[in-house]
C-alpha cells in the first residue's frame, strides 16, 4: 500500500499514474488519503477513488469529481447511480454532457440541462428531437 508521501510524489510526477494506482487498488482507504486525493484537484483520481477504494459515493469525492463535466456525468451514472443537483450542475458546464446527463441520468429533460444543451446549435437540435420523441410516447 502506498503512503501519503508516495501519493503526493506520484501525483506530482504523473497524475495519470496515480489514477492507475487507485484503479489497481494500491491506495489505502482512509479519510486522510481521500481528502488528500480530492484536494490534489484531479477529478479522475477522485472518481477512481470513489469506485475502487470507497466503493460508493462520498460528498468529498463527488465534489472533486464535479470539477470536470465528463467526470460529473460518470459519477452520476456509475457511483451515485442517479441524479444529484451537484453532478447535474457540473455536467451542464458542457452542452454535450448536459444532453447525455438528461438522457441517461435524469431520463428526462430539466430546465438546467435544456438551457445548457441549447448553448450549442448541434446539441440543441438533438435535444429538441429527443424532447419531441418523448412527447409522442
Amino acid at each position: 500500500m502506498l503512503t501519503k508521501e508516495d501519493i503526493i510524489l506520484i501525483f506530482l510526477e504523473d497524475p495519470e499514474n496515480l489514477a492507475m494506482e487507485i484503479w489497481n487498488e494500491n491506495v489505502p482507504k482512509s479519510d486522510e488519503i481521500r481528502t488528500l486525493i480530492c484536494e490534489l484537484g484531479n477529478p479522475d483520481c477522485a472518481y477512481w477513488y470513489a469506485i475502487y477504494i470507497d466503493k460508493g459515493p462520498t460528498d468529498e469525492t463527488r465534489t472533486a469529481g464535479c470539477r470536470d463535466p465528463w467526470r460529473a456525468y460518470c459519477y452520476a451514472m456509475n457511483i451515485d447511480k442517479g441524479p444529484t443537483d451537484e453532478t447535474r450542475t457540473a455536467a451542464c458546464q458542457d452542452s454535450f454532457r448536459a444532453h447525455i446527463y438528461a438522457l441517461n441520468v435524469d431520463k428526462g429533460p430539466t430546465d438546467e440541462t435544456r438551457t445548457a444543451a441549447f448553448r450549442n446549435e448541434n446539441v440543441k437540435d438533438c435535444y429538441k428531437q429527443w424532447e419531441n420523441s418523448l412527447k409522442k410516447k
